[in-house]
C-alpha cells in the first residue's frame, strides 16, 4: 500500500501567463448585442443586464440605489410577491446590485427553465411601476437601518472618508437622513425611465448557453431596437472643488473603538502607476502577512484586522488604509501606520518579501479565472472600464517586473504623509 508524503510540500510553479478568454459577441434577431461565454458542465445560466445607473449618476446617491431596489416591487400586471414566486418556483434567483458607476439585474437559473424565468426579468425591467405603498415601506426600512448604522464608527468612517477623499467628484457626494426623507416616488420613476432601457443595456450570458437558450433570449427581446450609441460608460459631471488633505476627527464619546481611515485620491486603471500601486498596497496591507497586519495586529494586538488597497472607478481612483482599533490605542495605531508608510518611502522592500507578494497576487489573479462566472466577470470588467483584451497579460507582466526601487519611488510619489487625508471616528486619545 502506498502512503502519501505529507511532509514534503508540492513544488512551487511560477505563474507567468494568465489566459484571458474573450466572450463571443452575438447579435440577436432585433439587433441587440449580447456577450456570450459558453462554458461549464452544469446546466446553469447567468444572464446579466447592466446599466449606467450607479450612485454617481445622480446628485443624491440614494436615488439610484433606491430605484434599483424598487425594480422588483411590482409591475402593472403583477405584485412583488407574484414576481418573487414566479421566479422562485423554478429554483431561480434574481439579484439586483449597484455600485458607484453601474447597476445590474442578474438572473441565475437552470437552463431548462430559462424561458419561464426570463420573461419575469424582462417584465420588471420594462414595466416596473414603483408602487407607492411598497416605496413607503422601503423608505422607512432603509432610513431606520441608516440611523442604526450611524451609531457605528465603522459605517460613519467609511461614509465620510469617501466624501472627503472624492469630494468635488460624483463619487464623493454627501448624503444624510434628510436625503432619505426628501426622495419622492416620482423622482425614482424618472430615474428609472432615463437609465433603465433595454435598448442600451450591456447584456452578458454565460454558462450552458446553447443555441436554444440564445433563441429564447432573442425571442424575449425581439421587440427591442438597439439605441444608436448602445451601452456607454457613464460620464458624470464634477460637482465641486476637491478638499485639501487634512486630519479629521469625529468624536463619539461612548465609543469603545475608533475607526481609522487614511488615504488619498489616485487614478484610474489606465494610469501607468496603477499596476505597481496594486503591488505596493498589497505589500503594505493587502494580505494577511502584510506589513500593517504583522505590525498592528500580530505584534501590537491593536486590531483584529487592517487593510490597504488601491481602487478605481470609471473616472476616479483612490488609495485607502482601513481599520478599527481599541479607543485607548488609537494614537499608537496611527503612529505605527505612518511608520510603516515611512519605511516604504525610505527603504527598499527585500526581494524575498516582494517575491512572496508577487506569488500571492498572481495566485489570486489565477483564481479569479476559475470557473465560467468568474471568467465572465473578467470580461465584464474589460467592457465596463474600456480595457483591452490583453489587460490581464499586462497586469501579469507588471507584477512580475516590478522592482523594489520602483516601489520605493512610487511610495515617495503617492504616499507622502502631507498628501494623505486622515479620518478618525471614535476616540483619538485615551
Amino acid at each position: 500500500m502506498m502512503h502519501p508524503d505529507r511532509l514534503t510540500p508540492p513544488p512551487m510553479v511560477a505563474v507567468e501567463h494568465v489566459a484571458f478568454q474573450e466572450a463571443e459577441k452575438v447579435m440577436l434577431a432585433g439587433g441587440i448585442p449580447v456577450y456570450v461565454m459558453r462554458l461549464g458542465t452544469q446546466e446553469i445560466l447567468r444572464l446579466e443586464f447592466i446599466f449606467s445607473a450607479g450612485t454617481a449618476s445622480h446628485p443624491n446617491p440614494l436615488v439610484p440605489s433606491m430605484a434599483n431596489a424598487m425594480l422588483q416591487e411590482g409591475t402593472s400586471k403583477h405584485t412583488a410577491a407574484e414576481i418573487a414566486d414566479g421566479i422562485d418556483r423554478f429554483g431561480a434567483f434574481l439579484e439586483l446590485d449597484f455600485d458607484k458607476d453601474f447597476a445590474s439585474v442578474t438572473l441565475y437559473t437552470l437552463r431548462r427553465y430559462f424561458s419561464q424565468t426570463l420573461h419575469w426579468v424582462v417584465e420588471l425591467l420594462e414595466d416596473s411601476t414603483f408602487p407607492e405603498p411598497e416605496w413607503l415601506i422601503m423608505q422607512a426600512n432603509k432610513l431606520e437601518k441608516f440611523r442604526i448604522n450611524c451609531e457605528k464608527v465603522s459605517f460613519l468612517a467609511g461614509k465620510q472618508f469617501q466624501e472627503m477623499i472624492l469630494s468635488g467628484t460624483p463619487y464623493g457626494a454627501h448624503f444624510s437622513e434628510q436625503d432619505y426623507l426628501g426622495i419622492t416616488i416620482e423622482e425614482l420613476r424618472e430615474f428609472r425611465n432615463k437609465h433603465y432601457n433595454l435598448s442600451d443595456a450591456l447584456i452578458l450570458l454565460c454558462g450552458w448557453a446553447d443555441d436554444e437558450a440564445l433563441s429564447a433570449l432573442s425571442n424575449a427581446l425581439s421587440h427591442i431596437s438597439p439605441s444608436v450609441d448602445g451601452f456607454k460608460q457613464p460620464n458624470p459631471p464634477a460637482y465641486g472643488e476637491l478638499l485639501k488633505p487634512a486630519k479629521h476627527y469625529v468624536e463619539k464619546a461612548d465609543a469603545i473603538q475608533s475607526a481609522i481611515r487614511i488615504g488619498r485620491r489616485l487614478f484610474t486603471r489606465h494610469h501607468a502607476d496603477y499596476f505597481p500601486m496594486k503591488v505596493l498596497s498589497t505589500v503594505l496591507g493587502g494580505y494577511f502577512g502584510s506589513r500593517l497586519m504583522s505590525n498592528i495586529r500580530e505584534d501590537k494586538g491593536y486590531t483584529y484586522g487592517i487593510g490597504a488597497g488601491a481602487l478605481a472607478y470609471v473616472s476616479e481612483g483612490w488609495f485607502y488604509i482601513s481599520t478599527e482599533v481599541g479607543a485607548e490605542v488609537t494614537t499608537d495605531a496611527l503612529r505605527e501606520i505612518y511608520h510603516e508608510i515611512k519605511l516604504l518611502r525610505e527603504e527598499l522592500i527585500p526581494e524575498e518579501e516582494l517575491s512572496l507578494v508577487k506569488n500571492y497576487m498572481l495566485g489570486g489573479l489565477l483564481k479569479s479565472f476559475d470557473g465560467t462566472f468568474e471568467r465572465m466577470e473578467r470580461v465584464k470588467g474589460n467592457l465596463l472600464y474600456g480595457l483591452s483584451n490583453d489587460y490581464y497579460t499586462q497586469y501579469t507582466e507588471a507584477i512580475l517586473s516590478t522592482t523594489p526601487l520602483q516601489l520605493r519611488d512610487l511610495a515617495n510619489r503617492w504616499l507622502v504623509e502631507e498628501q494623505l487625508t486622515e479620518l478618525v471616528v471614535g476616540k483619538r486619545k485615551s
